[in-house]
């Protein structure tokens, strides 16, 4: 809408010079140019903010204060928790912005979450992670299942000596690595933020 206004006001800018004969020429050219000047300027900051905003992935991730019954201890955002979730899966799992949250401590629960763009994309790197975990024999993680609660869009999986809970919502992709009883649940808490499926 920016750029038709913007173009519209040259536009009547151009039929203003031409049909004000009573208007000095100068004043005409001079007021003409204080305007380019001015929305110049205009536009160059607008281009600026939104180049700024649109490249930075500090997207705004929320997590709860409290899951289960432990506390919110800590959250790691930006480059460190991108370079940790790429260094567990030994690969750039995502270009998105990626947050961790600690619950507790001794043992900590741990609440990876991962923003993308695109909500297919999200589902995209799910069914793959799932796909992957149930493919690794030897792997870190076993009884994979799907939680028939939530008509199987949540996965559970045991290792580690925790219980996994994966699953996508909307444009999030989220792991709860939690020590604490939830059965064949996510937390109530998380839910809140994060609806299943």
């Amino acid at each position: 809408m920016l750029c038709g206004d913007f173009i519209l006001f040259w536009v009547d800018t151009i039929a203003d010079i031409e049909t004000q004969p009573e208007i000095p020429v100068g004043m005409k050219i001079n007021d003409f140019k204080n305007r380019c000047q001015i929305y110049g300027a205009i536009l160059i900051g607008t281009i600026f903010i939104a180049l700024f905003l649109g490249c930075s992935s500090s997207t705004n991730i929320s997590t709860p204060a409290i899951i289960g019954e432990k506390n919110r201890f800590r959250v790691i955002s930006g480059d460190q928790a991108a370079r940790t979730v790429n260094k567990l899966h030994g690969s750039i799992v995502s270009a998105g912005a990626n947050v961790i949250a600690e619950y507790g401590q001794d043992p900590k629960d741990l609440l990876y979450i991962t923003h993308y763009q695109d909500h297919r994309e999200a589902q995209k790197s799910f069914d793959l992670m799932i796909k992957k975990i149930a493919a690794a024999k030897n792997g870190p993680f076993y009884y994979l299942m799907p939680v028939t609660k939530y008509d199987e869009k949540v996965y559970m999986a045991l290792g580690i000596g925790a219980v996994h809970y994966i699953y996508r919502s909307g444009h999030y992709l989220l792991w709860l690595q939690s020590y604490q009883s939830f059965g064949i649940t996510l937390p109530p808490q998380l839910l809140e933020y994060y609806p299943a499926g």
